[in-house]
């Protein structure tokens, strides 16, 4: 019996992980047409920020990171669309993989007004399945997912054009 012990307590143990894990795991095909899960987040100026409480705007979720080059070159196109087009019901979540105060420092220094949040814990980068960012989604005004991009934006142009369908 003894020999075995040590057998029957791993199995035990990965038995009783079976439910975890499959909680855990993101949701599958997190695509186009399906509803955006739901999710609240602190911003940066201490208030939380919840993805229902949005519904009748369309919003950019836009995963990033400060240390992340492209994530930076993509900010001013993103500050200027959303400067330009938040009176139409636009707004951009930007939810930031780094601490509060590192968001914080960024986006003063690059004047960024829309809402940034920070995922420290990345569960709702998991949700997202936020493999490689910047990881952009467009949600249009019931929460819709209507587009699902990895990379940056490369003109504000770009982001107007893709934004048009759903303005």
């Amino acid at each position: 019996m003894r020999k075995f012990l040590p057998l029957i307590i791993v199995t035990l143990v990965l038995a009783a992980a079976i439910p975890v894990l499959g909680y855990l795991r993101p949701p599958e095909g997190l695509t186009e047409g399906k509803r955006a899960p739901d999710f609240t987040l602190q911003a940066i100026d201490g208030s939380k920020i919840r993805l229902s409480d949005l519904r009748g705007q369309v919003v950019m979720l836009n995963f990033w990171s400060a240390g992340c080059g492209p994530c930076r070159a993509e900010m001013p196109y993103l500050q200027e669309v959303y400067a330009e087009l938040r009176d139409k019901g636009f707004t951009i979540v930007a939810v930031n993989l780094d601490s509060p105060l590192i968001a914080a420092a960024f986006a003063q220094e690059y004047g960024l007004t829309f809402p940034l949040v920070t995922d420290t814990e990345y569960e709702v980068s998991i949700r997202y399945e936020v493999q490689y960012i910047p990881k952009t989604l467009i949600l249009d005004r019931r929460g819709i997912i209507r587009f699902v991009g990895v990379g940056p934006f490369t003109s504000a142009e770009q982001l107007r054009s893709l934004l048009a369908k759903w303005l």
